[in-house]
Formats: structure tokens, C-alpha cells, sequence
């Protein structure tokens, strides 16, 4: 793209294919949910966070095609004598560079509105790891990261504040916003590059199909893209300063972010749909029974006997064979469970599959309708 800045119609095409990508995702994620949760009423918290975050990453997309449309005082000192003396070109540049504000603020939004995304998921899936450390200390990054870039956006780069969009500028910061995008930059590149590093140990240590993880593989390498993009997005700024290139690095950076952080809960949806297996091997309460050698060494066969005559275990002792038998083989078999809805859930490595798609680990606890085998109930109800 060079010195050159990106037509309206470069900018509308991008977001229109970017932004319809995005919508359809969001709309598969909720679906994703109230398929694994039961209920649209029994969102998780970072549900709420994606549908505002969605919200103010089209209200960035917007905004993007009005400032295309408009000149701002990002220009060339040597204009300025042509440009002041058009009464009607200064009052335009100074709505776009008023718009331009909007614009970054609607970029740092939705940029940490994912990064909170991500981190609630993180923080909930962790809780009773050790990893759970790790991502307390990338919360509290990020948020002070957020701090320092609105204290300086506001209270430090441009002074007075009016200059962002004053004509002309007194001081080129206020126009090129360099310094801001360097703060911007260290903060947005490292924390993503941190959270990158919280899914590594849970795939490590997943007990699940190769397919399964290598899809879950290529979905968090988007998230190197959206760090490149970052990346690409500051080069330009500082390469081509009196350019609106970096805008169009802007749709490319916060629309994969938003993939990223949808793509990694449409499990449940897509075996709905597809119609994957809802079961891994020994994750079929019957089987297990049958399976599970007895201590005088033979098969028990009462599970055989139960799984023809009806669906679920008769008596305490059956069903406390089972649950044992589901803990000595250590699977998931991609049934979400409500948060809360048993003991189980609280215990170290539990994972739940609403919340990061087919991660199945290695010392993960019985979910799903297994936690009311141990409660003496079927899918939440009283026998």
C-alpha cells in the first residue's frame, strides 16, 4: 500500500467480508452455549463480554467507513497555508479527526473486550490448576496495561485535549498518535503473546483424537495472526505516517481477534450439526460397567443387565461402580455440564466442554449427567 491511504471502497469491502464472517461466528457461539448449557438464561459471563464487545467492534467497522470519508489535520505542515484558507475543508477535517477518536477508542475496546473474553474462560477452566496463577498475573497485566493507555491517551500525549482534532495542530502527536501507538503496542502485543501461552500445557496434557486437537491447534493459531496483525498495524503507522493504511490493519486485527475467541466454542454446536459422536471410547455408562473387570477378576455383568432394561443405574452400589469406572479411565465425552452441578466440577483439572470446544484433559473428573450418578439424579431431576 506504500504512502498511499486505502480507498472507501477497500475499506468498505474488507469490513463487509470481515464483519459477516464475524456475525455468523457469534451467532454459532450463543447457539454453541444454549446447546451445552440448556438455556439461554445460563450464558457464562464471558458470553456477555463477546455480545458488548460485538457491539462496539461493528460500532469500529462504522466508523472506519465514516473517517474514510473524511480528511483529518493528519497532513503535510506544507499543506497548511491551502487547506486553512477552505473554511468548509477545516470544518471537515476537524469532524474526521474528531472521528478518529471515537475510532481508536472503539479499537482499544473491542481489543480488550476479547482479551477479557479470553481471560474469564481462562480464569474458569483453571481454576483449581496450577496454571490458575498464570492467569491472574496476564489479568492484572492486562488491566493495568488499559489503565496506563487511557491515562496517557487522555491526560499525557496531546495536551490540550482539544489538539486531537484542533487546525491547525500544534503538536504532530495529537495527529499521527505515535507515541499512543507505541504504549498501545507493547501492552496489546505482550498480553496477547501471554495468553497465547495459557492453552499450551491443557493441550499438552489432553487425552483426545489427534483430528481433535490439531483442529483446536489451528483455531489458536489465529491468534498469532491477530499478534502479526498488530504488528503490521504499527509498522505502517510509523512507515507511512500521513497514511490511513493502518485502518485497514484495524479490520484485519480486531476481526480475527473476535474469531479467535468464538472459534474456540463451537464444539458442542458442530456436533450437534455434524453429528460427531457424542461419546468417546468408555464413555458409555453401560459399557464401562461391562468392561470393568470385578475384584475376583471376572467381568460384572449387572450393567448388562441394567443397560437392557433401562437407562440408568437402579441402586447406590451400581451407581458408585460406575462413577469409579469413569474416573479410572479419565475421559470427557463432550457433554457440557452447568457450572455447579456437582462436586465433581470443583475438582482440580475439571473442564467443562462449553468452555474450550474438545479439550478432554488427562486428569479431568466425570461431568455432565455422570455428576448426578453421585447425587442420585437424571439430568438435573430427582429419581
Amino acid at each position: 500500500m506504500g504512502n498511499v491511504s486505502p480507498t472507501p471502497h477497500q475499506l468498505l469491502t474488507e469490513s463487509v467480508i470481515f464483519w459477516s464472517i464475524g456475525i455468523v461466528l457469534y451467532i454459532c457461539r450463543m447457539a454453541s452455549r444454549m446447546i451445552a448449557n440448556g438455556s439461554i438464561k445460563r450464558l457464562y459471563f464471558e458470553d456477555y463480554v463477546m455480545t458488548v464487545t460485538f457491539l462496539i467492534y461493528t460500532s469500529l467497522l462504522i466508523l472506519i467507513q465514516i473517517s474514510s470519508h473524511f480528511a483529518t489535520n493528519l497532513m503535510d505542515p506544507a499543506d497548511y497555508g491551502q487547506v486553512l484558507s477552505d473554511p468548509k475543508e477545516v470544518q471537515d477535517r476537524i469532524f474526521g479527526s474528531k472521528i478518529v477518536i471515537g475510532l481508536e477508542q472503539c479499537m482499544l475496546l473491542s481489543t480488550w473486550g476479547v482479551k477479557t473474553c479470553m481471560l474469564t474462560m481462562f480464569w474458569r477452566l483453571t481454576k483449581n490448576l496450577p496454571l490458575h496463577l498464570y492467569v491472574k498475573i496476564i489479568a492484572v497485566y492486562v488491566a493495568v496495561g488499559f489503565a496506563v493507555i487511557m491515562v496517557t491517551y487522555y491526560a499525557v500525549y496531546c495536551r490540550p485535549f482539544s489538539q486531537y482534532w484542533a487546525m491547525p495542530v500544534d503538536d504532530m502527536q495529537c495527529a499521527t498518535y505515535q507515541h499512543y501507538s507505541i504504549t498501545q503496542a507493547v501492552f496489546n502485543i505482550s498480553s496477547d503473546a501471554a495468553m497465547l501461552a495459557v492453552p499450551i500445557p491443557l493441550l499438552m496434557k489432553a487425552q483426545m483424537k489427534r483430528t481433535k486437537k490439531a483442529l483446536l491447534v489451528c483455531i489458536m493459531s489465529l491468534g498469532v495472526f491477530t499478534i502479526i496483525a498488530a504488528i503490521l498495524n504499527k509498522v505502517y503507522n510509523f512507515a507511512s505516517p500521513l497514511t490511513t493504511t493502518y485502518q485497514i490493519w484495524y479490520i484485519r486485527e480486531a476481526s480475527t481477534a473476535i474469531y479467535v475467541a468464538n472459534l474456540v466454542c463451537l464444539w458442542p454446536l458442530m456436533r450437534k450439526v455434524f453429528g460427531f459422536a457424542v461419546t468417546e471410547r468408555g464413555s458409555d455408562p453401560n459399557r464401562a460397567q461391562i468392561e470393568r473387570p470385578s475384584k475376583g477378576g471376572a467381568s460384572s455383568t449387572a450393567g448388562a443387565t441394567t443397560g437392557a432394561s433401562q437407562s440408568r443405574p437402579s441402586t447406590f452400589l451400581e451407581r458408585t461402580r460406575l462413577l469409579r469406572a469413569f474416573r479410572e479411565r479419565k475421559t470427557i465425552d463432550g457433554v457440557g455440564s452447568s457450572e455447579g452441578s456437582c462436586e465433581l466440577a470443583n475438582q482440580p483439572g475439571y473442564v467443562d466442554d462449553a468452555g474450550m470446544g474438545a479439550i478432554e484433559l488427562e486428569l479431568s473428573k466425570v461431568t455432565g449427567e455422570r455428576c448426578d450418578l453421585e447425587v442420585g439424579g437424571s439430568h438435573g431431576r430427582p429419581w
